[in-house]
């Protein structure tokens, strides 16, 4: 039987992050897929809720960890690896983001095959000091050194990994995220959830992340108010995640036209993407960018910074902008209608970010490590 610990992410349950979401999606999936096989998931003790919807051989363990920037993911990943091999004694540690990778050579030690999924290269948040920024790199670097496997969440990233780390490549892998189709959405719920954030069906302009300065949420809410009267309400879903007001940026949001709508999970969600007249995503960093494929599965017309992660969604040259140019943002947001943004993927390439396949792949992935001596 193959067990199983997942160390690295916030929580399993209503946590704003793309880590968070991929795991939500991957690992009860999982876990109902292959009944034989025992899942633990460790969580932090501030991100806790209970949960009573999983199979039967996942299970959430939550431990402690220090709320403060940066120390929370290093000391809870510690606490994680030494509880699993006390009590789990784990075939496999699945460690998320190169921070909690720092710890990759004492999984090694204590005995379980590694895999670490690099999610992004946070080294790169402007909210990070030198220190912590480097802390990040080494991370990095002791992640694709000592992992038996390091998976990539995009193309772009991989070829990125691979161009730095060119020693480690046969260990590096791509695997996509993928998600569920969405599922049938009430009106009636759709009616609440407009008129409790004061705006109307297909009258609205969407942005959806955690509100965080690498998001660039700031560019939307320059460009919209450029516009003045004439611009769509700008409905920004999110919240902030493990940072200050300050450092998030959320204080230069709240202005006049702007709803700040909090986080949003589930159906409330969908009702959001698909109601919008136009979703955008002015990020000027991203590892996959969750939300982009969300807003995909819900057909929304959509214009993204022109990023490497995002033109792996293959939209047409109109629907992308330079990363920062508020000019242009402004100039999309003030088109008569959007029908030009809507993407029309056909499914033979909308399939590359099944749900089924990432799941598969990871579970080829656990099995092969499994088996290798």
């Amino acid at each position: 039987m193959v067990s199983i610990a997942v160390i690295g992410l916030r929580g399993m349950s209503d946590v704003v992050g793309g880590i968070e979401t991929h795991c939500r999606n991957l690992y009860p999936s999982l876990a109902s897929k292959r009944p034989d096989w025992s899942i633990r998931v460790y969580e932090r003790s501030g991100y806790h809720q209970r949960y009573l919807g999983y199979p039967q051989n996942l299970s959430v363990k939550s431990l402690w960890a220090p709320r403060m920037k940066a120390a929370e993911a290093f000391i809870h990943t510690l606490f994680a690896l030494l509880h699993a091999s006390w009590t789990l004694r784990p075939n496999v540690v699945h460690i998320h983001s190169i921070g909690p990778g720092i710890w990759t050579p004492l999984a090694r030690l204590l005995g379980s095959k590694v895999v670490v999924t690099i999610h992004a290269r946070d080294y790169d948040r402007p909210k990070w000091g030198w220190i912590i920024a480097s802390c990040l790199r080494i991370g990095e670097y002791l992640s694709c050194c000592f992992a038996h496997r390091v998976v990539c969440v995009s193309q772009a990233s991989f070829d990125d990994i691979t161009a730095r780390y060119p020693k480690f490549s046969d260990r590096i892998y791509t695997i996509i995220h993928g998600l569920e189709a969405q599922p049938f959405l009430h009106d009636g719920d759709r009616e609440a959830i407009l008129a409790e954030l004061g705006v109307e069906p297909g009258r609205y302009i969407l942005a959806v992340g955690r509100i965080d300065k690498t998001k660039r949420f700031q560019d939307l809410v320059d460009a919209h108010r450029k516009l003045g009267r004439d611009s769509l309400p700008l409905v920004i879903v999110g919240n902030m995640v493990g940072d200050s007001a300050a450092t998030s940026g959320i204080r230069g949001l709240q202005q006049d036209g702007v709803v700040l709508a909090g986080a949003r999970y589930g159906q409330a969600l969908g009702h959001l993407y698909r109601n919008a007249a136009l979703f955008m995503h002015p990020s000027q960093m991203e590892g996959f960018a969750l939300v982009v494929l969300e807003a995909l599965s819900a057909g929304v017309p959509m214009a993204l910074s022109d990023l490497p992660q995002h033109r792996e969604f293959g939209l047409p040259d109109h629907c992308y902008f330079p990363v920062g140019d508020v000019a242009e943002i402004a100039r999309i947001m003030a088109q008569p209608n959007f029908e030009e943004f809507r993407p029309h993927l056909d499914e033979a390439w909308l399939s590359r970010f099944n749900l089924g396949g990432m799941i598969d792949n990871y579970e080829a992935l656990f099995e092969e490590l499994d088996a290798t001596a």
